[in-house]
């Protein structure tokens, strides 16, 4: 059996907002930034989120990191 190795293609930056209440439960809206860079460090990405999430009249409410990796025999 061949080892399987794990290749990142892609990385993208999710920013959960606070959208208010809607018949007493809590309304997420979903910003998504493509592009980035699969080598980037969680903290990075974190400070960029929170960054980004300022610029919204929304509470951020999660910083999320969504990446899709190839998987591969050697």
């Amino acid at each position: 059996m061949m080892a399987v190795v794990g290749i990142k293609e892609k990385s993208v930056l999710k920013l959960e907002l606070d959208a208010g209440l809607v018949d007493g439960k809590q309304r997420i809206k979903t910003k998504s930034f493509n592009k980035v860079k699969t080598n980037a460090s969680d903290e990075g990405l974190f400070g960029t989120g929170m960054a980004l999430g300022e610029l919204h009249a929304s509470q951020v409410l999660r910083v999320k990191r969504v990446e899709e990796t190839l998987l591969t025999e050697e």
